[in-house]
């Protein structure tokens, strides 16, 4: 049995933690907020409260297995249901409903809308890049560049970035938008980000999109009984400030609040700090998008849960029930003025806004790190792990989505492996 401490409280903290104290192993999970959750909460102003993000995830298998490998299965404890598509507005007044999880539904909806579907053969040929992806890098821990062989970098094309894979892929501008939007509005550059990212939209269909019962909030709760059940130590309001590697070999032994020492022989770093004792990572972290925050007086019929507007920055709409919505958006106009350009005039409609700029949401979480080249993968926490220390987390490899946190703490758990018994 190791003595294994977590720290950070969200999603990847909770996670690790149910799955490693399954495992028999005895864990400890510090967090420095004053409950459990982190950015699952999203962001709770004058009482009222709204997501950061669309609370939707993908590959549902990998949240049914945290359950089912921490303790009673999920659909025992949280319920998860089908969710529907993205909607797409773009600039010539053209709507897409595309939805998730069948091929067929997809072919039918971008036939509809344009004319021929180009898209669905364009995502068929991405099944290899989410194979080897998923063979090499998510299954398991990430340990380096060695993990590619030759085959593998001739199937992901790795110097393709993705702005050069969408203007030869794709020649509708509409369906190169579709791919290259939300990379913009997450902070990335076409020019540098690796087109095998647009991966994203191949597991989309293949595996659909599902929203749990509760929303995020309620995964947090399920999780946090789980770490019950499992009888994990957890202490909030610690803040961790030292991770301390006097082992054998420069191992891990303890890290080190204000309030002393927790030994450890193992560490499960899932917060977005680096503390003294671990490298930090030479990219640049992503600079995150503007949100703005509404509660209107009733839901319109033209916005979908999640709607992108393809402007020039693009914008995300998305709902978190309650007649509150949240805008995601990079361009200093109000945003509210160009969403009135492309036929979606809430103006009139609000009863509460509150504007916040990047400055305000970055003490909120991580939203990942920025690419110079697929190398860039090879810089991120969690990659190549050693003298005992784990990263997983929005600010670690493979990124910041839920789905892909939750199989870098699956790929930790089996990399530690249970304790002897």
């Amino acid at each position: 049995m190791a003595r294994v401490v977590v720290v950070g409280g969200g999603f990847a903290g909770l996670s690790a933690a149910a799955r490693l104290a399954k495992l028999h192993h005895d864990v400890t999970l510090l967090d420095a907020a004053d409950r459990l959750g982190g950015g699952l909460h999203g962001i709770e102003i004058d009482g009222a409260r709204w997501p950061l993000h669309p609370e939707l995830v993908t590959l549902p298998g990998v949240f049914r297995d945290l359950f089912r490998k921490s303790g009673r299965p999920m659909d025992r404890t949280l319920g998860l249901e089908p969710a529907p598509g993205r909607r797409h507005v773009f600039a010539d007044g053209e709507v897409l409903d595309l939805p998730m999880g069948r091929r067929a539904d997809q072919h039918d909806a971008v036939t509809a809308a344009f004319g021929q579907d180009d898209w669905s053969t364009w995502v068929d040929g991405q099944d290899q890049v989410w194979e080897v992806l998923r063979r090499h890098s998510l299954d398991v821990v990430l340990t380096g560049p060695d993990a590619f062989d030759r085959d593998a970098r001739r199937v992901l094309r790795p110097r393709r970035p993705v702005g050069k894979l969408a203007a030869r892929d794709l020649a509708d501008a509409r369906l190169a938008k579709v791919i290259l939007d939300p990379i913009r509005l997450d902070g990335l550059d076409r020019r540098s980000t690796p087109g095998f990212l647009a991966v994203s939209h191949y597991v989309e269909r293949t595996f659909g999109r599902w929203r749990f019962e509760g929303g995020w909030p309620g995964l947090a709760a399920a999780l946090e009984q789980r770490l019950v059940e499992r009888k994990v130590t957890v202490e909030t309001g610690q803040h961790v400030h030292r991770v301390v590697l006097d082992g054998p070999d420069g191992g891990v032994t303890a890290v080190e609040t204000a309030d002393g020492r927790w030994p450890a022989d193992v560490v499960v770093w899932c917060n977005r700090t680096v503390p003294d004792g671990l490298d930090a990572p030479r990219d640049m972290p992503v600079v995150p998008a503007s949100r703005t925050f509404l509660e209107l007086a009733e839901d319109p019929p033209e916005l979908a849960v999640e709607t992108l507007v393809h402007a020039n920055p693009p914008i995300r709409v998305h709902s978190s029930g309650d007649r509150r919505w949240t805008l995601a958006h990079r361009s200093g106009e109000n945003v509210l003025v160009a969403l009135a350009r492309f036929g979606l005039d809430l103006r009139e409609l609000v009863v509460v806004r509150h504007d916040l700029k990047p400055i305000d949401l970055v003490p909120l979480g991580h939203e990942g790190w920025t690419w110079t080249g697929w190398s860039s993968m090879f810089d991120r926490p969690g990659v190549g792990p050693a003298r005992g220390v784990y990263h997983a987390g929005s600010h670690a490899h493979p990124g910041p989505r839920l789905e892909q946190i939750g199989m870098a703490t699956a790929a930790v758990a089996a990399h530690i492996g249970a304790a002897p018994r």
